[in-house]
């Protein structure tokens, strides 16, 4: 896609979220239509599910008429083979290929093609210069090295180029970059942030004084919040989404909830089947629509948010989201002091092969047990490989045992963590 293109996508990103909220919804069926009919037509995983169900893409007319079409799962996708969800003929060497796990530890493939990840991209940056962003700002973002793309030419040329930091680093090492770069904006998991400012309130450090700070991935709570701004003396802003739609929805300065990316996915709020009213808690089911390359209607993530009917007074015509509820791990703490996040462990699952669903428990400083549910991949190898990852990252005092299970249980709630500490966090 050429540069004028990109800029173009941006340009009306920008705009869009200024629609009405009538004209933001005429801009949803269009675009579902197109969705369902092309997924309909170029997949086989949905042309098989409209034909189960008995529909046809002609029947989806109106944003109503979506709870025509049957829920798609994570576990539903992780069943078929890659090539039946994804549009026929895709050249996979031409996609931009990632993965997720989430907090079960169930990892799913997921393709973007070059339109949808520029699209993608413009959604994301729309977000993050309404918010204070500029071409040049200075900016450090906390990630996964292994999901790092090529720079663009943009970048090259230090436009909206943000310089990224390895969560598997230490923090003393994230320390140490970040009062190099002194960067005016901080982004990435939220959990390496809050590990940031503690390791900066608890030094008195005064070389990182960003200027605004941008949580993703995981669930901001309001402690972890309030605990940040204290830190950095401002108000941070977060994000949400998952690997399989990108961003979704992200706050504004006017901190009234979560504007919903209207104008690249459909969200829907349901509980037993039905769509819950503005202010109930609902599971959140997403429809895409922009990523050509592997569709996703009505598909099921498993967090759970309050729609609301209110208007933001920042005057945007997005929909806003109340309140997310998202899924909740645990920090770890070694001997040596040094404490990591809970996001590492859908880092690991993403490196290796073998492994369906994962849960890490701290029982001592020292001591990790880590539960395995096997796929068709794992070999004798595996547990070396998790025991090897592991030691690489937390040290290789720490003692890993890894157990095959036939599934990870529940915890109290009904829901499957990926970590949990039994140990005691000396902040």
């Amino acid at each position: 896609m050429s540069s004028f293109n990109k800029l173009r996508l941006l340009h009306q990103a920008r705009k869009n979220q200024w629609l009405k909220p009538s004209e933001l919804e005429g801009l949803q069926i269009k675009k579902l239509r197109h969705m369902v009919k092309h997924a309909y037509n170029n997949t086989i995983f949905y042309r098989e599910k409209f034909k189960s169900a008995g529909i046809h893409p002609n029947d989806i007319k109106t944003l109503n008429d979506l709870n025509k079409i049957p829920f798609t799962t994570k576990e539903e996708l992780r069943q078929q083979k890659l090539e039946s969800r994804l549009v026929q003929g895709l050249d996979l060497r031409k996609c931009f290929v990632t993965e997720t796990s989430g907090s079960t530890g169930i990892p799913l493939k997921v393709v973007y093609d070059e339109a949808a990840d520029d699209f993608s991209k413009a959604i994301n940056l729309r977000s993050h210069i309404e918010n204070g962003l500029r071409l040049r700002s200075k900016w450090a973002v906390f990630g996964d090295p292994h999901h790092y793309q090529k720079p663009r030419w943009f970048q090259k040329l230090r436009i909206f180029n943000a310089t990224q930091i390895s969560a598997f680093d230490p923090v003393s090492k994230q320390i140490e970059m970040l009062g190099t770069l002194n960067p005016e904006v901080l982004g990435g998991y939220t959990s390496s942030i809050k590990l940031i400012a503690e390791e900066i309130d608890n030094k008195e450090m005064e070389n990182v004084n960003p200027k605004m700070i941008f949580g993703t991935s995981e669930l901001l709570d309001s402690q972890t919040r309030k605990y940040i701004n204290s830190v950095f003396d401002l108000e941070m802003v977060d994000h949400f989404g998952c690997v399989e739609l990108n961003r979704t929805a992200w706050e504004c300065r006017e901190h009234m909830g979560y504007h919903i990316d209207a104008d690249s996915v459909i969200m829907e709020f349901v509980e037993n089947g039905e769509s819950v009213s503005p202010g109930e808690r609902g599971e959140i089911v997403y429809t895409g629509l922009y990523n050509y390359a592997m569709p996703l209607i009505r598909y099921r993530i498993g967090d759970i948010g309050i729609p609301s009917d209110e208007s933001c007074s920042c005057g945007r015509g997005l929909p806003l989201m109340k309140l997310v509820e998202g899924r909740s791990d645990s920090f770890m703490q070694t001997s040596d002091g040094r404490i990591f996040s809970p996001i590492i462990w859908t880092l690991i699952i993403r490196q290796i092969s073998g492994i369906s669903q994962l849960k890490a428990i701290q029982e001592r400083k020292d001591k990790i047990k880590i539960q395995v549910v096997k796929n068709d991949m794992f070999s004798q190898y595996t547990p070396n490989q998790i025991v090897s990852k592991v030691r690489t990252i937390m040290g290789n005092e720490v003692i890993v045992e890894v157990e095959t299970v036939d599934e990870i249980p529940k915890d109290k709630s009904g829901k499957v963590r990926s970590a949990i500490s039994n140990v005691k966090i000396e902040w």
